[in-house]
């Protein structure tokens, strides 16, 4: 999955209570419902603050069911943590979140949700829904993030209009990339850019054809990062014309005076999201699916997405976002999708063989 550090949570300013006079909330309808309440997990600091503050409140109004939030960190120490509740007990929170990759590999602990109670699901495209080995769905996408091309405008004049331009000998030693390449999805990024998209990422070949390419990147890249901190910094002080990076922090940081600007290429910005997954032996399956019914309802989406900075995952024509809230967070342009069963399967030959492309040893 994309990272979540959470050093990019901090950029992220909230935009007003969520019950502000007029503003659309779902439809929901009221029962009874135990005093126990519904543990949720999420990403800990700014993230879970807002939820908890601001998203979590307007559930419980609509349908009567209180949330105990949890601080979920990063990595996968979190999940190994709820692997062993999940054998062992007792159980600490009924529904976390979790990307793509994290409900991939730690699916066994994950029970499978009754879409039959999340009419909503219907609005969420097929890719943002994970489903386990028996064709399950176990996880169910209620945020979206971008990474887009982003450049500082008073060196970068004119506008990037393709992944491509970051090749140009006009970026020479001026951009910033993440240096984990599983992570970067920087193959991804090739494979649609230069090649026939996912397809060209089907053998040892093609991910050698791709990643040969990327490295034609080394002439232009003067930092791989490893913490998003380090690019913000650099990229703050003009260390750095611009990179990959993440749209929701950049459109906080031009909110904040910066210039800078963040492109959709023509090819799609690289999408990533965090999913809602329920807990195998959580008794609180019913509350589970009425919340993320409620989460993915598109009343809801327009508001996490004002909240967060994030992208709907239902369609922008469903929600109550104009052009100019849709603009900040998302883009009509079909996004990159990672192949992710390439990452799950080949991630550490893939590491490797970045390196040795690195040191141009391939």
């Amino acid at each position: 999955m994309i990272k979540r550090p959470l050093s990019r949570r901090r950029l992220i300013s909230r935009s007003g209570p969520l019950l502000a006079a007029g503003l659309a909330t779902p439809a929901v309808l009221r029962r009874a419902w135990a005093d126990e309440p519904l543990r949720v997990s999420s990403y800990a600091g700014i993230f879970e603050d807002t939820l908890k503050l601001e998203v979590y409140p307007v559930f419980t109004q609509a349908t009567g069911i209180q949330i105990a939030s949890v601080a979920q960190p990063d990595g996968d120490s979190w999940f190994q943590k709820l692997h062993d509740e999940v054998e062992n007990g007792p159980l600490s929170v009924d529904v976390t979140m979790c990307g793509w990759q994290s409900a991939t590999e730690w699916g066994s602990i994950f029970g499978p949700l009754d879409t039959s109670k999340i009419k909503n699901a219907d609005n969420v495209s097929d890719h943002l829904i994970h489903q386990n080995s028996d064709g399950k769905t176990d996880a169910i996408a209620v945020m979206a993030w971008y990474l887009t091309f982003v450049t500082n405008i008073d060196s970068v004049p004119q506008a990037p209009t393709s992944w491509a331009d970051a090749w140009d000998e006009k970026f020479s030693e001026q951009l910033g990339w993440d240096g984990d390449i599983n992570s970067s999805y920087l193959i991804d990024i090739v494979a649609h850019t230069f090649f026939d998209g996912t397809a060209s990422m089907a053998s040892h070949d093609d991910l050698n054809k791709c990643m040969a390419k990327a490295a034609e990147l080394k002439d232009n890249v003067k930092i791989w990062w490893n913490d998003e901190a380090d690019f913000e910094r650099r990229f703050e002080g003009i260390e750095v014309w611009g990179g990959g990076f993440y749209n929701d922090a950049i459109q906080t940081a031009i909110k904040e005076g910066f210039p800078f600007r963040s492109t959709f290429p023509k090819e799609g910005g690289v999408i990533g999201f965090g999913s809602w997954a329920v807990l195998q032996g959580s008794k609180a399956g019913d509350q589970a699916a009425e919340f993320i019914n409620f989460c993915i309802d598109p009343a809801t989406q327009g508001m996490i997405s004002r909240q967060l900075g994030t992208a709907p995952v239902v369609a922008r024509e469903k929600t109550d976002l104009t052009d100019a809230e849709f603009a900040l967070v998302s883009s009509d342009i079909p996004p990159i999708v990672p192949n992710f069963s390439v990452y799950e399967n080949e991630s550490g030959w893939i590491a490797r063989r970045w390196q040795k492309y690195l040191l141009s040893v391939a």
